[in-house]
């Protein structure tokens, strides 16, 4: 057995907990299991398995390679190397030739299983519809890179590369949640036998073994493979059905005329042409870790460095964790990516198109652990870098240029990969789970600039290359700029990557009807709304509800008593409805944010026993039941979920992360409030028992005069039966559109910056 105890207390402490709650647990002596013996023989191998998946749009390819065991390797990790060159997606890499001929959109490789007597490595390969039809080819192109590295031989300068990266990772390592990081020890602990590599032991390469990565390499044959692929394209031709899962395959020998074609791939070969080699030397990888001081400025929240009518740039040093690390986050800011359904698609490919042309220097960014994305929201399009300081500000400038670039760079056979991507996520979307349809649908009737998936799919149909080419010119011609530079960067530092984003992109300034506005529809008060749906996954037999009680824009004291009141009703709601009814597997509450400013209380139950009425009955009960608890509870245990409360909402960021997320949260919805969490927190302590009631029988209760209840309900098809039966004092909305004429909350208040400015 092995045990991490993690806490505040001192070392002496902790040991003598150990002592007291471990100490009678006799020892047995027991060696640690072994499970001798190999599942993959001669019989087993050299096979290619045809498999059906239950959503539609997936196709893989899978090559795995059974091996001998790993754990006992972790000073070498012989597979770090293979991993890093196999997976590998810059220039010269497997992935960027079968994207160049669009067979294959995403590729990862690495060690996917670890046992006492065995493991195996998988490369795995997301395909295109044209890749589907090239398996063949595609395996030989693997096959081609394989052969270029057992060629080649081993190369110190990749090792050595690989091993100042992952030495890097470990030094400067951000803090974690608890239990997740003592579980990951408890768990390591079992693989590092010496004390001194527990902590380090799955990150540093301590040694370097060139002949033990070219005894792995032998492993990397046709002979010793197991070939997987998945498409819809094998349904009603397999002839066998996976026992636990009904899974549909069919397995068969690969011939020996494909396994001689694959063992004497080279790079030259007519596939290939010549296009695949190792990768250059990483010029993104970080040596100046020196740390800024900042000891003059706030410790809570960010100072503003520029404010005109094209921008506004937030600047906040890192004068709390010390980690030689910045966070660049830039918003666009554009109503055009919600204007109509087919902008909102375009800001979709637009940003993967951005993706995908500065995937060469952005995936060797990401080997350095410099990490950068481009992504379209309700508000415009968000441009986020992180990692070290020392080359952020070439990253940053670099992604910089591959916006402006869309329109030189864009070609034909990109666009159509990029599409049936887009094309294949939005059908997935359907296989998703009936709670995440809820809460879409939840969002499509409250939100007046989104769109259904159908009705983005059908969009999406309909767009040309120049559609995209036109967006790319509307989207960077006029804009405002919210940028936040926080981190181990100076505030010159600061302002030269702010000219880096603003000088690269030179829009103009924004109209004022070009400006995102999150408008929410404001539900009637006592009114109850129910809207219902087929679940679309007719083989999903789960059924979902959320109900949204909604109560709308809040200043502090009322934000404090609605997080109290939560808090009383998280845990019993999670013990009556999911321990003791049993609804279902899925019980959740939380307060939902539509917008930027409307709160709610939000009920979410996922069930394959029982109908939405019926949950949408139990919810109810319990709110009944729940107003008699808090007016039983004393005023000792009302005290000490005040004291829970706060703090929850006092702790501490645990890296610069979570620091910049809540400054960037406060800065895209305009609040403006870097403090509120602490703000909340004063007021809970204020709060009176009478004043939750008070605010449960008015927002909450059954009759309360301003209660407003939304419920979603989505059906399964063995609940079907009850999806027309009546329902009565309730609005029933047949459409996601029904509420858009409704009224709407007005906008947040225009908030006075001149308090923030350095």
């Amino acid at each position: 057995m092995k045990m991490v105890i993690y806490g505040e207390e001192s070392l002496q402490d902790l040991e003598a907990l150990a002592t007291k709650y471990l100490s009678d647990i006799p020892n047995s002596d027991i060696d640690v299991p072994q499970f001798p013996g190999k599942p993959f023989g001669p019989e087993e191998l050299c096979k290619i398995l045809s498999i059906v998946p239950v959503r539609d749009g997936i196709r893989s390819l899978e090559l795995q390679f059974p091996m001998r065991e790993i754990d006992t390797l972790y000073r070498q990790k012989p597979g770090r190397y293979i991993s890093h060159l196999l997976g590998h997606e810059g220039a010269g890499s497997i992935l960027e030739l079968l994207k160049q001929k669009g067979w294959a959109n995403e590729l990862s490789a690495g060690e996917s299983r670890s046992c006492s007597d065995w493991s195996s490595f998988s490369i795995s390969i997301e395909l295109t519809d044209l890749g589907l039809d090239k398996v063949d080819d595609i395996v030989e192109v693997v096959f081609s890179y394989l052969s270029l590295l057992k060629e080649k031989g081993v190369q110190q300068w990749i090792h050595d590369e690989t091993a100042t990266v992952a030495a890097c990772q470990f030094r400067f390592l951000s803090k974690r949640n608890p239990m997740d990081y003592t579980c990951s020890l408890a768990s390591a602990m079992q693989i590092y036998r010496h004390s001194e590599h527990i902590l380090s032991g799955p990150y540093l390469i301590y040694e370097y073994d060139p002949e033990m990565i070219s005894e792995f390499l032998k492993y990397f044959e046709p002979k010793n493979m197991i070939l997987s692929v998945t498409s819809k394209s094998f349904e009603g031709t397999t002839t066998e059905k996976e026992h636990w899962y009904g899974t549909e395959y069919s397995i068969s020998d690969l011939t020996e005329e494909l396994c001689k074609r694959w063992s004497g791939a080279t790079i030259e070969n007519q596939i290939a042409e010549g296009k695949l080699y190792l990768p250059e030397m990483n010029d993104m990888i970080a040596s100046d870790f020196n740390l800024q001081s900042a000891l003059d400025f706030p410790l809570d929240e960010p100072r503003l460095l520029l404010d005109s009518d094209k921008c506004r740039v937030w600047y906040k040093p890192d004068n709390v964790f010390d980690m030689p690390k910045v966070n660049v986050m830039v918003l666009l800011q554009s109503s055009i990516v919600s204007v109509s359904v087919v902008d909102s698609v375009l800001s979709l490919l637009w940003t993967q198109i951005v993706q995908e042309h500065s995937n060469d220097f952005t995936y060797l960014a990401s080997m350095a652990s410099l990490h950068s994305a481009v992504v379209n929201s309700s508000r415009g399009i968000e441009l986020t870098v992180s990692g070290y300081n020392h080359k952020a500000h070439i990253l940053l400038s670099r992604m910089v240029k591959a916006m402006v670039g869309v329109p030189e760079k864009l070609e034909l056979s990109l666009f159509e990969r990029v599409k049936d991507k887009v094309s294949k996520q939005y059908k997935n979307f359907m296989f998703a789970q009936p709670y995440q349809h809820a809460f879409y649908a939840a969002d499509l009737l409250l939100e007046s600039t989104k769109w259904t998936i159908e009705d983005k799919m059908s969009a999406l149909d309909s767009i040309e290359m120049c559609d995209v080419l036109d967006f790319s010119r509307r989207i960077l011609g006029r804009f405002h700029t919210e940028m936040l530079v926080h981190g181990n960067v100076s505030a010159d530092e600061a302002r030269e990557m702010s000219n880096i984003v603003l000088e690269g992109l030179e829009s103009s300034p924004p109209l004022s009807s070009t400006m995102p506005q999150a408008r929410i529809v404001k539900l009637q008060d006592t009114t109850e709304y129910v809207y219902r749906m087929p679940e679309p996954n007719i083989k999903n037999t789960n059924t979902s509800i959320v109900s949204l009680y909604q109560v709308g824009p809040m200043e502090l004291a009322a934000n404090a008593v609605l997080a109290l009141l939560h808090h009383l009703l998280k845990e019993p709601a999670f013990n009556e409805l999911r321990t003791n009814e049993q609804l279902g597997y899925i019980v959740h509450t939380s307060i939902k944010t539509s917008g930027d400013n409307i709160k709610g209380l939000l009920f979410l139950i996922q069930s394959d026993s029982f109908d939405a009425i019926h949950l949408d009955t139990r919810v109810e009960a319990f709110l009944g039941r729940l107003r008699s608890k808090i007016v039983a509870m004393n005023q000792g245990e009302f005290q000490k979920n005040i004291v829970a409360v706060c703090q929850s909402l006092r702790e501490k960021n645990k890296n610069i992360g979570e620091e910049t997320s809540k400054y960037w949260h406060a800065l895209t919805n305009k609040s403006y409030d870097f403090k509120r969490l602490d703000l909340i927190a004063d007021e809970v302590e204020k709060v009176e028992k009478n004043e939750v009631l008070q605010f449960f029988d008015k927002f909450i209760a059954v009759d309360g005069p301003r209660r407003k209840k939304l419920s979603v309900q989505v059906f399964a098809e063995q609940h079907m039966e009850k999806f027309d039966d009546p329902v009565s004092d309730v609005i029933l909305l047949k459409n996601v559109e029904d509420l858009r004429s409704a009224d709407l909350y007005g906008l947040p208040k225009t908030v006075e910056l001149s308090g923030f400015k350095i």
